[in-house]
């Protein structure tokens, strides 16, 4: 198993629990928090989808 190909979907799904709870159970700061780490994915995802993709010749 690659621990590459692995580790960025799981720091991602990793940053996202931490957003929700952070929602969930927090108050003031917590939901600033919530906010930046539960924009990180949807910012990178729209990131990725913008850069042009490179094609092997076959």
């Amino acid at each position: 198993m690659n621990k590459k190909v692995w580790g960025a979907p799981l720091i991602l799904a990793l940053i996202s629990i931490f957003g929700l709870l952070a929602a969930l159970l927090g108050t003031g700061v917590w939901y600033v928090l919530s906010w930046i780490t539960l924009t990180i994915p949807v910012v990178i995802i729209i990131w990725k989808w913008g850069k042009p993709t490179i094609r092997s010749k076959s």
